[in-house]
């Protein structure tokens, strides 16, 4: 019985502890474990907590006694407090030491708010005038890891009163921005690590939690400060077979009510998801939420919860062994996702339950996968961040192109990233996103997106293998300095398109510029074309291959052939021309490999 009981114990504890080191994979950095070897051997290890009372500043005060980080481990959680942008990424250092912002969002006056997780503060960033304008110490914040506590998602209501989770208290904060209040409500379940917040109709908060297996409703007529009234659960593991839970989101709702999906029908025999429901007469409506489930090792589902019924439908996404990571649905009913254990990003339809995975392209840092990772639909493009990638990426459904506009800022200590961990879209359409461990946050302007140098096309769509023919097939690419976003402009050359107009970029006509071509697919995880030969017949480009004053495109032709032990199937193909490596403009086209 003693031996029967001891290697009961071992179990749970591995168990435990594969668990646990896969949780903090997907939520920080792998790379942080081999790091942790060179700081001290405790991930525990506790700071002294922040020394300053809990008065509100109304401005930008500085003077307050934060302990300073370790000096052994400033280069880990405090970044260069250099702002390193390019042409097309503007980063603004955080004026307080090693704050590690996470969350942001911005307000109706498109300011931006940003969470601070290790100092315990929410910074306010003025658009207009590019300056911190304010900061507010949220009351006794007591971190209790080297990483502070995960701000994840802040969202303000419609009182304009701002919401957010707490990792470490197990809390749903809520500041009430005119009284200078701050009220926390604590998760009835214990060490359940809020992650995501959304509102329903009748103004309930609904929030998911990475542990626990419950989906939290906060009533916010009925909490009380420093308590869990007013909060309770629903147990989503008698109803779904999961091990954490990934961020939420609302349903697409379209301006004409007419234009709602109604629920999937049963699963069809070509579907590559497996559906289960228990409601198929239900239509979407403002109340209709979506969210992750992640299984370990690999694995997850994908929900679909009506806030009202508490009916659901799942798509088990098993079958991809993907790890789904937050959902953005579209104007068209798709469900967007991404694979934060790959470079590969997904759509759902759930019309036909059919999944289709596309690559991003390689990442431009020392990591194997870029891990896109939270994303969101807007103005008919998904917006995504890889957080190994080190890139803000936006992919156009329509057009089928890819856009990565790669980070300057890279930490040797974290793979040459930057942990960019969470972003927003502002009133105006530009992109901000905070650089977790380098104490940042970055933008990119809906001026400079407008004004990409380059654009990619191909001569077809899709290309065919014939792997038992042991027959390739090539495609034939083309790079142009062009516009990008003005389809006015862009007119047909032999089969390419190019631009009328050169970019408006002036300082870009004389700047020397270096393309390297990359191919990447969905056949494997890392995007690599596995059992497949590949070859550009010109893989890299110059200023001397293309005259500044020329219209003419750069061309290099593609060469795909199988290999015997190619698995057949229907895959994408990420065609990439990567520029001066501070963007990366790809088209997906379609990859058939057959046996005939």
């Amino acid at each position: 019985m003693d031996k029967y009981v001891r290697n009961m114990i071992i179990s749970v504890v591995v168990v435990a502890t594969v668990t646990y080191l896969s949780l903090n994979y997907l939520f920080t950095n792998s790379i942080f474990f081999s790091s942790l070897l060179n700081i001290d051997k405790s991930f525990d290890r506790l700071f002294s907590s922040t020394k300053e009372d809990d008065t509100l500043s109304s401005q930008l005060d500085k003077s307050s006694a934060i302990t300073p980080v370790a000096e052994r481990d400033k280069k880990y959680v405090c970044g260069d407090s250099m702002a390193n942008s390019n042409d097309y990424i503007t980063e603004f250092v955080i004026p307080f030491p090693c704050s590690q912002p996470v969350g942001l969002t911005a307000d109706k006056n498109n300011n931006i708010w940003i969470a601070a997780n290790w100092i315990g503060r929410f910074l306010v960033f003025d658009t207009s005038t590019n300056n911190f304008i304010k900061n507010i110490s949220i009351p006794n914040w007591n971190p209790k890891t080297t990483f502070g506590s995960m701000m994840w998602d802040l969202k303000f209501d419609k009182n304009g009163d701002l919401w957010f989770t707490d990792e470490q208290s197990s809390s749903v904060w809520k500041y009430l921005v005119k009284q200078n209040k701050f009220e926390r409500y604590i998760s009835p379940t214990n060490s359940s690590y809020p992650l995501s917040l959304t509102f329903d109709s009748n103004g309930l908060v609904w929030f998911t939690n990475v542990f626990g297996k419950k989906l939290g409703i906060l009533n916010p007529e009925e909490v009380k400060n420093n308590t869990t009234m007013g909060i309770r659960e629903i147990d989503l593991g008698k109803r779904i077979n999961f091990e954490t839970m990934g961020p939420s989101s609302m349903s697409f709702s379209p301006t004409d009510k007419s234009k709602t999906n109604t629920l999937l029908e049963r699963n069809s025999s070509s579907s590559n998801v497996t559906v289960n429901f228990n409601d198929t007469e239900e239509k979407e409506d403002a109340d209709t939420m979506w969210f992750s489930t992640v299984d370990f090792p690999y694995g997850g589902q994908i929900v679909k919860f009506n806030m009202q019924t508490q009916n659901y439908t799942i798509y088990d996404l098993n079958k991809t062994k993907s790890l789904p990571i937050s959902i953005a649905q579209d104007d068209k009913g798709r469900v967007w996702t991404n694979d934060h254990a790959s470079n590969l990003f997904l759509v759902l339809d759930p019309k036909t339950n059919q999944v289709k995975q596309y690559a991003t392209s390689p990442a431009s840092t020392r990591n194997t996968t870029t891990l896109p990772y939270y994303n969101q639909y807007y103005d008919g493009k998904i917006w995504f961040n890889e957080h190994e990638g080190n890139a803000i990426a936006q992919y156009d459904i329509k057009n089928k192109t890819l856009i990565e506009y790669h980070i300057a800022t890279r930490n040797i200590a974290w793979g040459n990233t930057s942990n960019p961990l969470k972003f927003t879209i502002d009133n105006n359409g530009s992109v901000w996103f905070t650089e977790w461990t380098e104490n940042k946050i970055g933008r990119i302007s809906k001026e400079n997106m407008n004004n990409i140098p380059i654009s990619l096309s191909t001569s077809k769509d899709k290309i065919i293998i014939d792997s038992k023919a042991n027959i390739g097939d090539s495609v034939d690419v083309f790079v142009s300095r062009n516009k990008l976003n003005n389809s006015d402009d862009i007119s047909s050359y032999n089969g390419y398109e190019s631009s009328s107009k050169m970019s408006s970029f002036d300082n870009l006509s004389d700047k020397p510029f270096n393309i390297t071509m990359f191919a990447t697919s969905s056949i494997a995880k890392n995007g690599q074309l596995w059992n497949l030969t590949s070859n550009f017949d010109k893989r890299t480009f110059s200023v001397s291959d293309l005259p500044i004053s020329s219209l003419l495109p750069l061309k290099t032709t593609l060469y795909i052939s199988p290999t015997e032990t190619v698995v057949p199937g229907n895959y994408t193909l990420t065609v990439s021309a990567r520029y001066n490596n501070e963007i990366t403009y790809s088209k997906i086209i379609d990859l058939h490999i057959s046996v005939y």
